[in-house]
């Protein structure tokens, strides 16, 4: 089964880590792997049909300062749709309204050369590259320019009516947004995990290593890393069934589904959403009557699932008791219900 990997932060970042842990999945996956990301507006994409565990160009790659960006989408392949060969390699990259769009898929889809193509045209024989120039066909009908909450509705209903064809775990990205879609089903399960100062010492998954991200990230950058499996022993979070989330400059800006909290998640999310202005980390703790530290883990939670933000003029990171935070503009109608029906 390919795998998936996406990085979306609010600075350009390196993904040497997530590669290095991320290419021995080429172990299950060795009929191809790819990198996609942005040095500027244009989008570079360096794939072969190799496996990921034995390329020198992986390593090459990875080595460079230079590789950074604000969004990555990385694959490995095994093979179930087209020959082993490079045009069937993901990330699949094509031009729509002076944007370069990027691809990644997994899983298998079936009945789709029904669906009616515009002027994009698939190279390979994938069924992966052949949805993808199908909707990119769909976005440029519907003319979207800048993408909005409308557009993201109209993306997730779009990306389940493909799912009706088989399984559908697929990132897409334009540079500036990253789209991660999970299948309705299930199939193969889909990650996330939230990054920001202060950043802890992980555990690589498969691997007896250790890394400390404070020495390897700067304090500014925060952000997300999607992945099919958990990369490491941080508290990843799961995609729910069918659910797009969409990112951008490190935060999400969407997603379609309200995720489960606990109680006491929700009775603090309803304290922030219920105040007229920021709080402070101290003013829900007290509020709320629990500890620091019980607040922090809260607070932690909400910012990781993409419910609040930290408000950008604080001058302190979003651990401490000084820290401002109110809720996601574009998850407010989604709050509002969970609050209404006390779902937790």
């Amino acid at each position: 089964m390919c795998e998936l990997l996406a990085l979306c932060f609010n600075v350009p970042v390196g993904f040497r880590l997530s590669v290095r842990v991320f290419r021995r999945r080429g172990v299950e996956n060795p009929d191809g792997w790819g990198v996609a990301f942005y040095p500027d507006r244009a989008a570079l994409v360096v794939k072969e049909p190799a496996c990921s565990t034995r390329s020198g160009l992986l390593g090459f790659l990875s080595k460079y300062r230079w590789v950074r960006s604000k969004v990555f989408i990385a694959h490995v392949r095994h093979a179930s749709a087209g020959s082993v060969a490079y045009r069937n390699t993901h990330p699949f990259l094509r031009e729509l309204r002076g944007r370069d769009y990027v691809f990644a898929h997994n899983g298998t889809l079936r009945g789709y050369r029904r669906l009616g193509l515009g002027r994009f045209r698939p190279i390979g024989e994938t069924d992966s590259e052949y949805v993808f120039c199908y909707l990119l066909a769909e976005i440029e009908r519907r003319g979207v320019e800048r993408w909005g909450r409308e557009d993201f509705e109209w993306l997730h209903g779009k990306l389940r009516e493909l799912n009706e064809l088989g399984s559908l775990n697929c990132l897409l990205s334009d540079g500036e947004y990253l789209f991660a879609y999970h299948d309705v089903r299930g199939y193969n399960g889909l990650h996330y995990v939230w990054r920001a100062a202060p950043f802890p010492r992980v555990r690589l998954a498969d691997e007896d290593f250790e890394v400390d991200l404070e020495e390897l990230k700067e304090p500014e950058q925060r952000g997300y890393v999607v992945a099919t499996r958990p990369l490491t022993d941080e508290e990843w979070l799961c995609f729910a069934r069918g659910e797009l989330i969409v990112f951008r400059s490190g935060v999400i800006v969407y997603r379609s589904s309200m995720p489960e909290l606990t109680g006491e998640e929700l009775k603090v999310l309803a304290f922030i959403r219920r105040s007229t202005h920021r709080v402070s980390l101290k003013a829900i703790a007290d509020a709320r009557s629990m500890s620091m530290d019980s607040a922090r883990d809260a607070v932690r939670s909400l910012l990781s699932q993409g419910l609040v933000r930290q408000d950008s003029r604080d001058r302190v990171g979003w651990s401490h008791e000084d820290a401002t935070f109110y809720t996601n503009p574009y998850m407010r109608d989604k709050i509002d219900q969970a609050i209404r029906t006390g779902r937790a």
